[in-house]
This record gives structure tokens, C-alpha cells and sequence, in this order.
């Protein structure tokens, strides 16, 4: 790779837009840039499970074609990831799992085909746990994914591939699914910006409501802008959605532009789980800077508490529609032991799971409408060792939730929320803050998100453990 072209996978996505419809780079050597530094760095990182370089540059070629055919493309031969979640067509997708080790899609997810036709360039998949099930990349199909920052550390997950391969510039951008804080945690734990947008942003088909309307995909990027512009690709419904979002003008990454005006900010940072005193430090420093950035920050108080019984109760049903001849197939221990849980569980037992649980929701909601928006942490923890959250039963399921306390409440809600590396540990670890914005709300977070960026930039920094040529 020569200094030029070692450069690339540095770039924010819309920088390599900026250049390749300069004319001065074109989307095959970008594509082939991201590939090498796949190749020379990725085997340290585990972020990457399937790979097919024929596939990527038959695309860039595609892309190329369409360019210079005169069609106007919002990523226009950006390279992006898709979570091993997600369907693609003629892309082996395994969820993680050895029950599908081998299985290839013939139709894309409605959100890769939508990042397809948008003139993005499918780089491969990434690696998540089986299902999604865990809040750490690992007991899937393939190894654990490692942490950029510290390859000793945990990704996060249950889109840590993802994150990962950002953190690393492994792929400027890249798509996650969020059931209970996949995107925003790993985010958190790789120091990268996550967005979970509102149910209903983004359609979730083929399938049509997984986990009672708790999961939904997102964007997970360097930049809130890049962020924001993968959104906008992203966003809209496919016929047939149970939930569908009021259509969003101006666009994202317009709003990502623009300055939020004045905004009331609820600080959130105690739980009745124990929160790490690093984590609470680097939330209140948080509120400092929206505070000199003119906004006006007082404390919260939003009642998250009680939801961790029904949210699993719903998880785990959403395990037991997992066809299966015999549980002892799962490439998890944990996902067989939410499959008998969820076996168990009558019909009445989940609906009134889902009850409680959008009943909450409307309760946590009306709590925090009386802020413009929420700042917590995103997570209770810094980075946790490699070998956190791998218990093989009931343990995991309290683990989970214990790091998670700011994030899954906002799935029951419904409510957009987004994770920005705001932080850092004494020891140089990533400490991610959540933005939480009313229903539909994605427009004034990512404003804000923005605006925080500008002044806070953090783009530049990269993770020591993976540099490479041009780190």
C-alpha cells in the first residue's frame, strides 16, 4: 500500500465522497485500501468473519459505472460493513451461529439493499454473539471480537464487529441492530459514535417486528456527520411495517449542520446498579461542556428501574421462535438456556411481558419529556476484560442488563438515543455518553451531537494497539 492510498481508510466517509467525486481517488482504490488494511490489521481484531474481495471490487466497478452514467449517490463508492445480523444477498450471513454456518441469502435486509443502491461498497460481514444475545462479541460462530484500544478488552456487543472495524478504520462506516443497546454500548466500549434511532426510523425488513419492536438497525461511525448522512440511506418504511416514523426533513446530516439552539438537558447518571466512579466523573464532565456550550443542565429524574424481568421475558420468547430440530445446536450455551426459558413461557405470560413493558415505556417517556433530551452514560462500565459476560446461564441475563441500565430502557420507550465518545479512562479506555431524544426526536440529537463534536472533536484519535500504515 503506498502512503496515498495508506491514507484512505482514515478518511471520514464523506471526505472519501468529497474525493471520489473530485475525481481523485476512485471507489475501486478506495475499496482496495480498506481491503488491505483489513488483511494487515483485522487478524489482531476479529472484527471481520466474511470477506469477498471478487464481490467488493465487482461493486466499486458498479458504482463506478453509475458515477460516471451521470446518477447522483449519497455514498457514492464509501465503503461500509454490515453486521453478520443482517441479511446480503450472495453474502454468507450466519447470525452468529453454526446453525447457519453455511447459510447465503438470496434477498437483501431492506437496509442493505438500501446502502447498496445508495453506492455503498459492501466490504464484508462482521462478527456478532449468536443472535445477538450477549453484550460482548464473543460465544458465537467465530472468535471474540477484541477491543481496538486494548485487545484485551471486550468490544462490546452485540454489534462489536462493527464498532470495531470503525474504531480500527478498518471501513469508514458500518451498520449495527440495537435490541437493548447492541449499537450504542459496543460504540461505547470502541469509542465511536452509535445511533439508535426511533422504531419505526428504519424499516426492519424482511422481518417485521423482532423482539415486540425493541430492535432496530443503525449507524455506527467516526463522525456524527458520517453518522448522520448513513442514516439518512438508511431511514425510511417498506410496505407492511408495524411501526413507521413521520418522514424526516431536512435531513440528517443537514441537522448535524446546524446549531440546536438553547436546549434543556436532564443529566441522568445513577441507577440502582452500581455505576463505575469513572463513568460517573466523565458524565458530569459532559454536562460541563453542554453547559459552556450555552445549554442549561440540571439534574434528572426518569425512573429506568423495574424493566429488567419483562425485557427478558420478551427476549426470551424471541429465542424460543428460533427453528431449532434440538437446542443442543446453538453454538451458545446461553442462547439454548433463553430457548428453554422462552419454551416455557405461556401465551399470556408474554403479553402481559408486553404490557408492562410499553406501559413503562409511556411512563419513562412522559418523565423525560420535560427535557429537551437526556444525558447519561451510556454504559455503567469502562471497557471490561475480554472475559466479561461469559457465563453460560441466568448469570448472563443479570450481567448484561447490570452494564447496560441506560441503554435498553430506550428501546422499550421507542425513543432515539445516540453514544459519543466523550470520555476516557485513567487507564485510556473509551467512556461513551448517551444523547436521549423525545419520540422521533433523532433530528435535534444529532444537532446537538454535532455541535458537541465541533467543539470536542475526537475523529483524530486513534487506537494505539491497531495502527498501521498512517496511524
Amino acid at each position: 500500500m503506498n502512503a496515498a492510498s495508506s491514507e484512505l481508510p482514515l478518511l471520514s466517509a464523506l471526505e472519501l465522497r468529497r474525493l471520489i467525486d473530485a475525481g481523485d481517488v476512485t471507489p475501486r482504490g478506495v475499496a482496495a485500501a480498506c481491503l488491505e488494511r483489513i488483511s494487515a490489521l483485522d487478524p489482531g481484531i476479529g472484527a471481520f468473519v466474511t470477506l469477498d474481495e471478487k464481490m467488493t471490487m465487482a461493486m466499486a466497478d458498479d458504482v463506478e459505472r453509475r458515477l460516471k452514467a451521470g446518477e447522483k449517490l449519497l455514498l457514492a463508492g464509501v465503503p461500509y460493513a454490515l453486521k453478520d445480523l443482517t441479511d446480503s444477498a450472495g453474502l454468507r450471513t450466519t447470525y452468529g451461529s453454526k446453525l447457519y454456518e453455511h447459510n447465503v441469502p438470496t434477498r437483501d435486509a431492506a437496509v442493505a439493499r438500501r446502502l447498496r443502491e445508495a453506492g455503498g461498497i459492501l466490504l464484508g460481514k462482521t462478527n456478532t454473539p449468536e443472535f445477538g444475545n450477549r453484550a460482548t462479541t464473543a460465544f458465537g460462530l467465530f472468535p471474540a471480537t477484541r477491543n481496538p484500544w486494548n485487545l484485551s478488552r471486550t468490544a462490546g456487543g452485540s454489534s462489536g464487529g462493527s464498532a470495531a472495524a470503525v474504531a480500527a478504520c478498518l471501513c469508514p462506516i458500518a451498520e449495527g441492530s440495537d435490541g437493548g443497546g447492541s449499537i450504542r454500548h459496543p460504540s461505547s466500549c470502541c469509542g465511536v459514535v452509535g445511533v439508535k434511532p426511533s422504531r419505526g426510523r428504519v424499516s426492519n425488513s424482511p422481518n417485521s417486528s423482532p423482539w415486540g419492536g425493541l430492535i432496530t438497525f443503525g449507524p455506527i461511525a467516526r463522525t456524527v456527520r458520517d453518522a448522520a448522512l448513513m442514516l439518512d440511506v438508511m431511514a425510511g418504511p417498506e410496505p407492511g411495517d408495524l411501526f413507521i416514523a413521520p418522514r424526516q426533513t431536512p435531513s440528517f446530516l443537514e441537522c448535524a449542520e446546524r446549531e440546536p439552539g438553547r436546549l434543556r438537558i436532564g443529566l441522568l447518571a445513577k441507577s440502582d446498579k452500581w455505576i463505575d466512579p469513572e463513568v460517573v466523573a466523565a458524565a458530569r464532565q459532559a454536562g460541563v461542556l453542554l453547559t459552556s456550550l450555552g445549554h442549561d443542565v440540571e439534574e434528572a429524574d426518569v425512573d429506568l428501574t423495574g424493566l429488567g424481568k419483562v425485557f427478558r421475558t420478551v427476549v426470551e420468547a424471541g429465542n424460543a421462535a428460533i427453528e431449532v430440530d434440538t437446542p443442543e445446536r446453538f453454538s451458545d450455551p446461553y442462547t439454548r438456556w433463553c430457548y428453554e426459558r422462552g419454551s416455557r413461557t405461556s401465551a399470556a405470560e408474554y403479553i402481559s411481558a408486553m404490557e408492562t413493558m410499553h406501559r413503562r415505556g409511556r411512563e419513562i417517556i412522559l418523565q423525560s419529556s420535560e427535557w429537551d433530551c437526556l444525558l447519561t452514560p451510556t454504559v455503567a462500565l469502562t471497557p471490561p476484560p475480554l472475559d466479561t459476560f461469559l457465563a453460560v446461564t441466568e448469570r448472563v441475563a443479570a450481567e448484561d442488563l447490570d452494564f447496560v441500565p441506560f441503554t435498553y430502557p430506550f428501546n422499550i420507550t421507542g425513543q432515539p438515543a445516540i453514544s459519543l465518545p466523550l470520555g476516557w479512562s485513567a487507564d485510556g479506555l473509551p467512556i461513551g455518553m448517551q444523547l436521549v431524544g423525545r419520540p422521533y426526536g433523532e433530528a435535534r440529537i444529532i444537532a446537538l451531537a454535532g455541535q458537541i463534536e465541533q467543539a470536542f472533536p475526537w475523529a483524530g484519535r486513534y487506537p494505539a494497539a491497531v495502527r498501521g500504515p498512517g496511524t
